[in-house]
């Protein structure tokens, strides 16, 4: 057991790994707390990472789980990324060896194109000020991001190719105004060209109810919903897209054999 760990570290995993939890937290040195985090309750006008974000920061350093259920985790994918962000000594717990070991790589590139439809504009211009100002993405957005005077049309091609090829994401804000566009068409198009799996490239984020085009329904996870329902509120499903997108940039980089279970919640 490294026995340079600062004195306090979150402990990041799921909660099925609870036994392998114990088994660190036992051999963890006397001078060091674990913090392990409740499962969330928050509010419908909160979102549910801030008080996971919080919960990081207020620790020195962060201990995360390989292997068993943490291996498939959205959640973890996330909170090691934000502490290895935040300047945190991140370790690695290895769950079948109990092995602890320094992670010294660097956080993720977590670049994002915004596909949207003019009619939602005000919607989606807020998610992403969300993703970006709150949750570190980079997110290339017409809005903000088209030159005055310049030559649009290239621009964008040329802010899709950018995000693609730093092994980012199209997020496609559907709706039935998007589905009768012929330009997101033809960005998903673009994103979707000479790959036999485009949902490696393209996660659609439902903002209202409405029918995916026929090419992505052939597979398993191609969207995540935005819209508020009876079950959970809107800002909650806004966090289900944000660490969707941190875990699939993982996997893509760091864990490309890995398969995610289809759990958004910080609950397991």
């Amino acid at each position: 057991m490294d026995t340079s760990l600062p004195e306090k570290c979150f402990i990041s995993h799921a909660y099925a790994d609870a036994a392998a939890r114990e088994r660190l937290i036992s051999e963890l040195p006397g001078g060091v707390s674990p913090l392990v985090f409740p499962p969330i309750r928050a509010k419908p006008h909160e979102f549910v990472s801030k008080p996971l974000i919080d919960a990081i920061l207020g620790c020195e350093g962060l201990i995360y789980f390989r292997g068993g259920a943490s291996d498939k985790s959205f959640w973890v994918a996330f909170e090691r990324d934000y502490a290895l962000r935040s300047g945190k000594p991140v370790f690695c717990y290895d769950i079948a060896t109990s092995e602890l070991s320094p992670d010294r790589e660097t956080p993720l590139d977590l670049a994002v194109f915004a596909s949207y439809n003019r009619d939602d504009r005000t919607r989606v211009r807020k998610i992403c000020e969300f993703l970006g100002q709150e949750r570190n993405f980079d997110v290339w957005l017409d809005a903000k991001d088209l030159s005055s005077g310049g030559l649009w049309e290239k621009e964008i091609e040329a802010g899709l190719a950018d995000r693609l090829n730093r092994g980012g994401y199209v997020i496609a804000f559907w709706s039935d105004s998007a589905r009768r566009s012929s330009w997101i068409e033809k960005e998903l198009a673009a994103a979707a060209a000479d790959i036999d799996r485009p949902n490696d490239r393209v996660l659609f984020a439902l903002l209202e109810p409405s029918p995916l085009p026929e090419l992505w329904l052939r597979f398993d996870e191609p969207h995540v919903q935005l819209y508020g329902d009876s079950d959970r509120p809107e800002t909650h499903r806004i966090d289900d897209l944000m660490v969707r997108l941190y875990w699939l940039i993982y996997r893509k980089t760091k864990s490309a054999e890995a398969t995610p279970t289809p759990s958004f919640r910080r609950t397991g």
